[in-house]
Formats: structure tokens, sequence, C-alpha cells
């Protein structure tokens, strides 16, 4: 029979070259899982991005729209009231 030592260490390598090959299992699966090609999924998922930002960007452009309008008529309304003002101005100092 062994002395209790020699069993000590037998059993000290054994769980350490078992937890040596399930690290390298699991290196070895998530390697693989990682590389595998999904070039159908990967092509839907961008024409789902490109139909998501076509959406985004005509939200934002009728965004930008109903914002700029009614500035650009209230610029052009004070445009129109400030000529009319140094016209009045001009006939009151020909007078």
């Amino acid at each position: 029979m062994r002395a209790p030592e020699t069993m000590m260490v037998g059993k000290m390598v054994n769980i350490k070259s078992l937890s040596l090959l399930l690290g390298a299992a699991v290196l070895v699966l998530v390697f693989q899982a990682g590389c595998t090609k999904n070039d159908g999924q990967q092509a839907v998922e961008i024409e789902e991005k490109s139909k998501i930002e076509q959406m985004t960007d005509q939200a934002a452009e009728t965004a930008v729209k109903k914002i700029r309008t009614p500035m650009d008529k209230a610029r052009a309304t004070q445009n129109l009231g400030d000529e009319r003002l140094e016209s009045m101005d001009k006939a009151l100092q020909q007078q």
C-alpha cells in the first residue's frame, strides 16, 4: 500500500489535470461558438438596421421641417415688419 503522502499527491495531480482539461474544453467551445458563421442572420440584421436608420432619418427630417417652418415664417414676418418700419421712417424724414 502507498504512503498517505503519495496518495494525496496523486489526487492533487488528478484534480489539477482534470481542471486543466475542463478549462481547455470550455475555451474550445467558446472559440467555436464565436467563430460560427451566421451570414444570413447578419445580413438580416444589417438590412433591419438600414430600415431603422431610414425611418429614423425620415422622422428627423419631418421634425426639423415642423420646427423650421414656423420659425422661417416668423422671420419672414419680422423682415416684412422691419421693411415697413424703414419705409415709414424714410417717408417721415422726407416730409
